[in-house]
């Protein structure tokens, strides 16, 4: 895995926090995950967009790279997300998912009746952004070999934490409603671009897909925070 610096609260040094972008993977030490900054977060955001969808699968069980102890695996809820990880038996750290990072943030949601009909005549395949397998929309909402469901970024969230990060600053803090439809509008526009999913040759994670097109839009505002 390769280390990454990343800010937490009521911290002044960054914390190493390590990444599988293969693998589609974050190791956090400690409690880093629940203690990242906004800042923070959307840069991870920005990671998933770019690194795509997993090219290796996940293996069946995990030991920690701190103390080698056997990972346990933990179904938790934040607010009314529920999400899954595994986490070190002496409590040193955590691995999650891309996939289950961005749902811990409530920054992943699932499709309308509307936007799935949509999506099954415009895409028909695409890859489970949990574990990479092929998805067909033609007869399913949901991975067939991990069971993650079909799932969009939430412009909402995303909307969210963009807000918290420019709130605190000299400059006017960006205004929620007009990020939410920024945001909105270019994954809108990245899914269902026909052309552009030809250009990927099949890789359609839709999860990637949303992150890479958001991540586009607050590139500016993370750097010059």
């Amino acid at each position: 895995m390769t280390p990454q610096a990343a800010e937490i609260h009521a911290s002044l040094r960054p914390v190493e926090i390590s990444t599988c972008t293969a693998c589609n993977l974050f190791w956090f030490d400690e409690s880093a995950s629940v203690r990242l900054t906004p800042k923070a977060v959307l840069g991870l955001f920005q990671l998933v967009g770019q690194a795509g969808s997993p090219r290796m699968p996940l293996a069946a069980t995990f030991r920690c790279p701190r103390c080698t102890g056997a990972l346990a695996p933990i179904h938790d809820l934040q607010r009314t997300t529920r999400f899954t990880y595994w986490r070190c038996p002496r409590d040193e750290g955590q691995l999650i998912t891309f996939n289950q990072f961005l749902r811990e943030k409530n920054f992943i949601r699932t499709p309308t009746p509307a936007e799935l009909a949509r999506l099954r005549d415009t895409v028909r395949q695409i890859t489970c952004s949990q574990c990479g397998a092929p998805v067909d929309l033609a007869t399913d909402s949901a991975c067939t070999h991990c069971g993650a469901a079909v799932a969009l970024i939430d412009p909402d969230g995303v909307a969210k934490a963009v807000h918290e990060l420019s709130a605190g600053v000299a400059t006017p803090a960006a205004d929620p409603e007009a990020m939410r439809a920024a945001l909105s509008d270019a994954q809108v526009n990245a899914i269902f671009d026909l052309e552009r999913m030809r250009q990927r040759e099949g890789d359609d994670d839709l999860v990637a897909i949303g992150a890479a097109a958001i991540g586009v839009l607050i590139a500016g505002l993370i750097g010059s925070r």
